[in-house]
């Protein structure tokens, strides 16, 4: 059940990702500025990406050691975890 569980929670972690990688693409449309970089104060509950609509609530992690970080987000669009790396 311990192999289970951390499967589980690799796939909530990409899942993750993939909701992020939606709503910066969102933003990135909407807006003239382009977001390429993500922050965790992007997805908190008082973030823009929250407070523009972008996400319904703050993205939280599955696991403690989980953090996302994102890098030229208006070009090629890469969020990984930290535990966890990005999604293929």
């Amino acid at each position: 059940f311990r192999k289970a569980r951390e499967q589980a929670r690799e796939k909530a972690c990409y899942a993750n990702i993939r909701v992020l990688l939606g709503a910066i693409e969102m933003y990135n449309m909407d807006h003239s500025t382009m977001q390429t970089t993500l922050a965790a104060m992007d997805y908190s509950a008082t973030g823009h990406l929250v407070s523009c609509q972008y996400l319904k609530s703050a993205v939280t992690a599955p696991e403690t050691s989980c953090s996302y970080v994102g890098a030229d987000l208006s070009g090629s669009g890469k969020i990984s975890c930290t535990a966890h790396g990005t999604v293929e």
